[in-house]
């Protein structure tokens, strides 16, 4: 990743676009002359930055004073009409550009860097208000432009230190967005600087650079970015973007810097210099509003801060839906309050805002579709990857989205420096399905941010001898152009508001697909569709894989996807959840209509009439029948149902029981040692705690067992896939599943499902515990009226001859043999373990003329 040149290829496109039009403002006013800031009220902090060496004075009375002026930057330069000086930081003192070890100049908060709290900010250092809010805001000229610096970022102002003092940094990124990142907590905001117009980038001239924080923790679009040309001629900060901060800056202070970023940790230097000069210095306790900044006039600046906008209305979360989209194609505005469309099918996305009215914190945000599918959605902002299972005809069978929000795993400051993180993900292929459409989309209009794919592949899964990508040109390596921003690889198409979102990235010589989204009311995507092989009459599990790194902050708006909706009646739902517990509730509902395609023919009433009269008819003589069948049916639920007790409380007894015991013997162990044999304590509270993580996971797989919401075939399918990933998470081995995304909805008995819960669960744990470092599979399938689940490593192994050390394959075969099934154990030394746990759908379905 180290000497790549994304941002000289991106921008080199956007300056030949966008630096032509400055001639259009080439006759913008020249600078006035400007009068520096007093403190308010509301400032906690004012440097002006005249001194000509440090220590430099904080303006507001009993301030912090700036002490440490290092790395080769420099006061005493000249600064605007009638702000005196300033001071550059466009120096070094060693490491190399672009790398983690670089020293560039910075102004520091203390006379010198520590690796550690010795040059930490005071305690009593304020950088917000009461409430949390804040605006953070200086004076900047660019002695270079961002894409040319050759570093990673250029760090304005920053308390972004060792360890756990880390808290924020406000910067001007590379790839050419200006960004607040808070450093915990989650959040943050980008904007695209502007490259044409009055207030476009130029090496030479002032800008006013500002974020503000409304202190309303985790409400959409709390965060605000300006920035303002200052020869512009404008009378207010220029709004450039919004984002959303989840929580508060925590209140200690770190290591506070103007230019740079203050960290002198090993192997990370001051990497993010500030290639200009900066000046005047503000930090308020309030979000001040776009007419209390410096290019506003004393006597016409507004008095108030953007902070007071009245007391909060009570009152549970509110959403209002903002678009509605019908096979891709946007409804036009104002939306109706009541949808009728043609015969479907159809897909359907439903764009919606989230408003707090309370200033309360959502912590999730669900969606379904009454009528219709009935489940209740995770609703997350940011950008996707879809994967779109389409029919002979073009037909979507099933839609997929992988979020992309926030910042992914290896991610440091921008493309160059940061790790790639590899995705795999099964998508189930149904016999009907003919082709696969993928699409990377930036989401709603209000989403920016940056997103970057490679190697993208498409493989059978388990293919003897595979190896070979169903995806042609997943390196994005042929095309028109690839080289160039504005390429198009082979088969790929942009499309969406605007489309140059869409981009082409180059880094360390190879070509990538890319959205670079600066803007909040727009959005664009990338789409392309491969025609798959025949993949037999069952279909195939096929997995997708591909390499990914991102940067994205979700705005308030959020979609929800529906394919293939047939005709009927629905409601769209949304339902929210806040921290202050407030229960969900309904907070949207859209009811839409399908017309059914026999509505205005005309022999359709003549038939619908001899339809109910036969109905009519055979309902007559089937209620007889029905009456019979429900006195036998509560006979066999009240049979069930003692059944179930008996089992739960079996359940309860040998397994909760035998738990309990061990978490009070191991308690009462450590009592008795802590003073006899203290150096025994560690490991009674080590079997503790694990016999507590025990108790608490076979509590959930009872509740699981117990809830009748999952009695059917698809949520066995979806615990077991949980399973796997509980019990393989942080354990030395890797392992893939073969669990078909799309299984029958068949309701299912309460007892054998327990018990195969129970013996999968054994397997994987046996696995875990006795296979070491190996490669593992979890597969499902359905097979001629059986249920076959296969659980195989390639691990140790075992001798079939050996007497097993525990009952655990005793109980295998006990519990399958319980339900009508069969357990196989195949295994020997070295060459791994095959479990095959077969159950007949008869015994296992409540009704087995479902199948």
């Amino acid at each position: 990743m180290k000497g790549c040149r994304h941002g000289g290829v991106v921008w080199t496109w956007l300056v030949r676009m966008g630096f032509g039009l400055m001639g259009a403002v080439a006759g913008a006013a020249e600078l006035p002359r400007l009068d520096p800031y007093a403190p308010d009220e509301w400032t906690l902090h004012l440097w002006h930055l005249d001194e000509s060496r440090a220590p430099f004075w904080d303006s507001v009375k009993g301030g912090f004073h700036l002490q440490g002026l290092l790395n080769g930057a420099e006061a005493g330069q000249v600064g605007l009409p009638g702000m005196d000086r300033c001071v550059t930081f466009h120096r070094d003192a060693g490491g190399v550009r672009g790398s983690m070890d670089f020293k560039g100049g910075i102004l520091l908060g203390m006379p010198g860097l520590a690796d550690g709290d010795a040059d930490n900010a005071p305690p009593d250092f304020g950088y917000a208000g009461e409430d949390g809010a804040f605006t953070v805001e200086a004076l900047v000229k660019f002695d270079l432009l961002p894409w040319e610096a050759g570093t990673t970022a250029m760090s304005v102002v920053s308390m972004d230190g060792e360890g756990d003092h880390r808290r924020f940094n406000f910067r001007v990124e590379k790839s050419g967005f200006l960004a607040f990142l808070p450093l915990s907590g989650g959040g943050g905001a980008l904007a695209a600087i502007p490259i044409s117009g009055v207030h476009a980038i130029e090496v030479g001239k002032w800008f006013h650079v500002a974020v503000s924080y409304d202190g309303n923790e985790g409400t959409p679009n709390n965060l605000a970015l300006y920035w303002t040309r200052l020869d512009a001629g404008e009378k207010e900060a220029h709004l450039i973007g919004k984002g959303s901060m989840v929580e508060d800056l925590p209140r200690s202070p770190g290591d506070f810097a103007i230019g740079n970023e203050a960290r002198e940790e090993y192997g990370i230097g001051e990497a993010e210099p500030f290639d200009g000069c900066i000046d005047e210095v503000r930090i308020s306790s309030v979000a001040r509003a776009a007419d209390e900044f410096l290019m506003t006039p004393v006597e016409d600046r507004g008095g108030r801060v953007a902070r007071e906008i009245g007391p909060h209305q009570a009152g549970p979360p509110q959403v209002k839906l903002t678009g509605i989209r019908i096979d891709g194609d946007p409804v036009s505005r104002p939306l109706i309050p009541h949808m009728v469309l043609p015969p479907g099918p159809h897909r359907l996305d439903f764009d919606y805002e989230l408003i707090p009215l309370s200033g309360q914190r959502p912590i999730e945000v669900l969606a379904r579709m009454k009528g219709g599918d009935e489940r209740w959605r995770d609703s997350v902002p940011g950008m996707t990857l879809i994967a779109e299972v389409l029919d002979e005809g073009g037909r979507a069978l099933s839609v997929i989205q992988f979020a992309m929000s926030g910042a992914s795993r290896g991610w440091r400051t921008g493309l160059e420096d940061s790790e790639w993180a590899m995705r795999h993900e099964p998508i189930f292929i149904p016999p009907e399905g003919k082709a696969l459409r993928i699409s990377l989309t930036s989401g709603t209009e209000d989403t920016t941010g940056l997103a970057v794919i490679d190697d993208l592949q498409l493989m059978i899964r388990g293919a003897d001898g595979g190896g070979n990508s169903l995806w042609s040109n997943g390196s994005f390596s042929e095309g028109v152009r690839i080289e160039d921003p504005d390429g198009v690889p082979e088969g790929w198409q942009r499309s969406g508001s605007a489309p140059t979102i869409g981009r082409m990235v180059t880094l360390g010589g190879n070509t990538m697909l890319a959205l670079i989204d600066g803007d909040q009311a727009a959005s664009g995507s990338w789409s392309r569709t491969e025609v798959l092989p025949e993949l037999g009459e069952e279909g195939a599990t096929l997995l997708l894989k591909w390499r990914e790194m991102f940067n994205v902050i979700g705005g308030s708006t959020r979609r929800s996807t529906f394919p293939n909706v047939p005709s009927g009646s629905y409601d769209f739902e949304v339902a929210a959840v806040t921290t202050d517990e407030a229960p969900v509730g309904y907070h949207l509902l859209y009811p839409f209509e399908i017309r059914f395609p026999f509505w205005s023919r005309p022999w359709f009433w003549g038939l619908a009439v001899g339809l109910i009269a036969a109905s009519v008819a055979i309902g007559v003589i089937s209620d007889l029948r029905r009456r019979a069948s429900r006195r036998l049916s509560v006979l066999k639920v009240k049979n069930a149902l003692a059944s179930d007790r008996a089992r739960i409380a079996r359940d309860m007894h040998d397994d909760l029981g035998t738990r309990i015991t061990r978490l009070t013997m191991n308690a009462a162990l450590a009592n008795r040692d802590f003073a006899r044999e203290p150096g025994e304590v560690p490991r009674h509270l080590g079997n503790l705690s694990a016999s507590a993580r025990e108790l608490v996971e076979t509590m959930e797989s009872l509740v699981w067992a117990i809830d009748p919401a999952n009695d059917s075939l698809d949520q066995l399918g979806e615990r077991l896939t949980r399973m796997a990933e509980e019990v393989f998470q942080d354990s030395e081995v890797q392992y893939d599943l073969e669990v078909p995304l799309v299984l029958p909805e068949w309701p299912l008995r309460a007892e054998p499902r327990h018990h195969l819960v129970f013996a999968v669960k054994e397997s994987l744990h046996n696995v875990v515990r006795h296979a070491g470092p190996c490669q593992a599979c979890l597969s499902m399938r359905l097979e001629e009226g059986w249920l076959k689940i296969r659980i195989e490593d390639d691990g140790r192994g075992f001798e079939r001859t050996e007497r097993p050390s525990g009952n655990g394959l005793g109980n295998l075969r006990h519990r399958m043999e319980s339900v009508g099934g069969i357990c196989r154990i195949d295994s020997s030394p070295g060459k791994g373990t095959r479990v095959q746990l077969d159950c007949p759908l008869e015994s296992l379905l409540r009704d087995p003329r479902n199948v």
